[in-house]
């Protein structure tokens, strides 16, 4: 079955809610730009708070794969998971084994993402609030884990694609895929029709 949506799932209110119709149109825009179409682009319309077993009282941060986990079942149960992309989008820090944070983690096997939005906030480095900056860090970000859910590896160009291992490395790449990635973007979208 093929990918016929891709479903912004808010994992918070704070800090996610405010924000997700813009994203979810942001997204819309920058996958047009690239003749990217026929996906709808959906804001599940209630909050999927994480399970406490997927938050790590040790490292107050939440565990990526556990909540892709989560987010893998509970779409799978509603019968969506198959022929759609899901990216969970929430105001938490989030980590992976072996690293002392992740901005997101995907699972492209599973069509199922998650993106950690508190290290994107300028304010989490004790900076003035700025809504335009966190917004583009949120569309970059959800860009990049959307990118692994179609089969993108990490790049190398000047793209929203490479791996960023700071906030400064998040703000240093473009809202968009480079070339080679649209290719392959392309490729899987035709692949998965």
């Amino acid at each position: 079955m093929g990918v016929k949506r891709i479903i912004l799932v808010p994992l918070t209110t704070h800090g996610v809610l405010e924000y997700l119709d813009a994203l979810n149109e942001a997204i819309g825009r920058k996958l047009g730009e690239i003749g990217v179409g026929g996906i709808d682009i959906l804001a599940w319309p209630d909050t999927l708070k994480p399970p406490m077993k997927c938050f790590d009282w040790s490292r107050l941060q939440y565990h990526g794969g556990c909540i892709v986990k989560y987010l893998r079942e509970v779409f799978q149960l509603i019968g969506l998971v198959d022929s759609s992309l899901v990216v969970g989008v929430g105001y938490l820090d989030g980590y992976e084994y072996g690293l002392n944070f992740v901005f997101g983690e995907a699972s492209s096997d599973q069509h199922v993402a998650v993106v950690f939005t508190k290290r994107l906030k300028p304010e989490y480095y004790g900076e003035q609030a700025r809504f335009d900056l966190y917004f583009e860090r949120l569309v970059k970000e959800t860009l990049h884990e959307l990118g692994h859910l179609m089969g993108l590896e990490h790049c190398s160009n000047y793209c929203v694609m490479r791996f960023s291992n700071s906030i400064l490395e998040v703000d240093e790449k473009p809202a968009k895929y480079c070339g080679d990635c649209v290719l392959k973007i392309k490729n899987y979208i035709s692949r998965t029709k």
